[in-house]
């Protein structure tokens, strides 16, 4: 067993260990841990169910770095030509950029003419976006306006999943996306218009995250807070790098971008039978005051981790879950202090949307190979799933996020100070962004575990819904702010560091939730911030 560094305590909390009821109220007792204990074999499953579901949702949301690369391209020589294939290829050779082509034969450069047709390097890739439906020249930011629907859907999709799932249940809400996210994928590989791909790959980016928010709901439901970052961090973000790995590999052995889509698309098809099988979320049925199928989900899961326990009275709970089925996403703003929680955990996901998707999908490559540089950048997020949850339950949430963010800023804003032309490949670039990237990986299950923890249960689903679609608004600018790479290579990075930066020392405000009971109504969320209020002046 690992120890948490000096405390003489085990970070894996025995399977055996039971949640004992507090002296306090009823209404503080948790009745789902009490009766489930803090984890089990069902709940183990489950998150190992939804690690797995992450590997096609990790492929799903960085695709497009190999669904619209850089490939070489040069003008089709127009059908009024009867030029051998040399003297067309030294006609084209005089073009000072593959958009126009010159007349040989006029010295004075006036015989400039626009090309409406291209041919395109197919030997690294096919079928490409931009090979399918010439995204270059006068169409050459029309890759980065789809990268950024892809986005707004991911936004969209994570904010209704939210919605969708305090109305009909978290099972029903993942086998609608994973529905979805089938559907949509496989639309995306037999689109005939550019138009129609980049509706359907809004669809699918909405899918994909609406699918993630939900799961990590739904899985951290049943089980006690020192697993959560267990499950949260090292299961389901595990599940994310995996498929972070195994992206290049699958793009180098497939290049058709038809095929690859295809694939991608088809993965999620086997968690659709298991999600199936399923019971639904105890706490919301109880949240929602369906004791009777909440009771019988408790049963079935108890009976199987050959567990047993009396449950108790559940209708006795019902006063206050009539309260908690209340609160939605206007609540998130009516207080003072939930709102700053709010306005202070929504600027740090929009910096970490913006520091992660720009990295991964616009990391400066210089001339090196796309898939190794690609393949890099994932392993060091290996370290970034297991480092973070041996320190969040010693050092707590709060401490964790703040260094991390501030850290990966200044390290992405350290990449300013580098010359340019000095190191080949300009490799302590790379290696500056690649920490950078390290952090913001480590970041992600950190600051998904602190988002459940921060907010109370009645307004959980949603301000976690929320706040991921604001991350999603960061990785909507970060195609935008890539092309600055246009005027200097650095400027993207900087740029992704500082605000980075400003999120970090701005989560300083933020109380800290380990080893804490949480807030279940609104009330005690409000008096939950004032109490653990860590800036007293505001």
């Amino acid at each position: 067993m690992v120890n948490r560094g000096g405390m003489g305590e085990s970070i894996l909390p025995p399977e055996e260990e039971k949640v004992e009821p507090t002296s306090t109220a009823e209404n503080k007792k948790d009745v789902i841990l009490d009766v489930l204990g803090e984890i089990g074999k069902y709940q183990l499953l489950v998150g190992l169910l939804f690690a797995l579901m992450d590997v096609p949702h990790g492929w799903c949301m960085l695709l497009h770095k190999f669904l619209a690369p850089k490939v070489d391209f040069w003008c089709s020589m127009p059908s009024d030509l009867n030029y051998t294939e040399l003297e067309w290829s030294n006609v084209i050779s005089t073009a000072e950029d593959s958009c126009y082509i010159y007349s040989s034969t006029d010295d004075e450069g006036e015989g400039r003419i626009k090309c409406t047709d291209w041919e395109f390097d197919d030997t690294q890739f096919q079928n490409t976006i931009i090979q399918k439906w010439n995204l270059v020249c006068d169409k050459k930011l029309l890759p980065n306006i789809a990268s950024t629907v892809f986005f707004l859907g991911t936004g969209l999709g994570v904010f209704t999943a939210g919605l969708l799932a305090d109305s009909i249940g978290r099972r029903k809400t993942i086998l609608l996306y994973i529905a979805l996210f089938n559907l949509s994928g496989i639309l995306c590989a037999f689109s005939p218009a550019f138009e129609i791909w980049v509706a359907a790959r809004f669809l699918w980016g909405a899918a994909s995250l609406g699918l993630r928010s939900i799961k990590i709901v739904m899985s951290l439901e049943m089980i006690g807070s020192s697993w959560r970052a267990i499950i949260c961090v090292a299961f389901i973000e595990g599940g994310w790098t995996f498929g972070y790995l195994t992206l290049p590999l699958l793009s180098w052995l497939i290049p058709d971008a038809f095929y690859l889509q295809l694939i991608v698309a088809i993965s999620i098809l086997p968690a659709l039978m298991l999600v199936y099988q399923l019971p639904e979320s105890p706490r919301w049925l109880l949240a929602t005051g369906r004791h009777e199928d909440c009771r019988r989900n408790l049963e079935y899961i108890n009976q199987f981790n050959n567990k047993v326990c009396e449950i108790p009275n559940l209708e006795s709970k019902k006063g206050e879950e009539e309260e908690k089925s209340a609160a939605g996403f206007c609540d998130l703003f009516k207080t003072p202090m939930l709102r700053r929680t709010t306005i202070i955990v929504s600027f740090a996901l929009f910096a970490l949307g913006m520091l992660y998707y720009g990295l991964s999908l616009h990391m400066p490559e210089f001339n090196a190979n796309i898939y190794l540089i690609f393949f890099l950048s994932g392993v060091v997020e290996i370290p970034a799933d297991i480092v973070p949850f041996l320190l969040l339950n010693r050092f707590g949430r709060r401490l964790n996020l703040c260094i991390h963010l501030i850290i990966g800023g200044l390290l992405c804003m350290a990449t300013a100070a580098v010359p340019l032309g000095v190191f080949s490949y300009e490799w302590p670039i790379v290696v500056l962004a690649m920490c950078g990237k390290y952090i913001s990986q480590s970041c992600w299950g950190i600051v998904y575990l602190y988002t459940t923890e921060l907010f109370p249960t009645v307004v959980r689903s949603v301000a976690l819904s929320f706040t991921c679609s604001m991350s999603r608004l960061g990785s909507m600018f970060s195609p935008f702010i890539a092309s600055l790479g246009y005027i200097d290579p650095k400027l993207p990075i900087f740029i992704f560091g500082t605000i980075t930066f400003v999120a970090g020392v701005q989560a300083f405000m933020l109380p800290e939730t380990n080893k804490r009971k949480l807030p279940d109504t609104l009330e005690e969320g409000e008096q939950f911030f004032l109490d653990n209020n860590p800036c007293k002046c505001c």
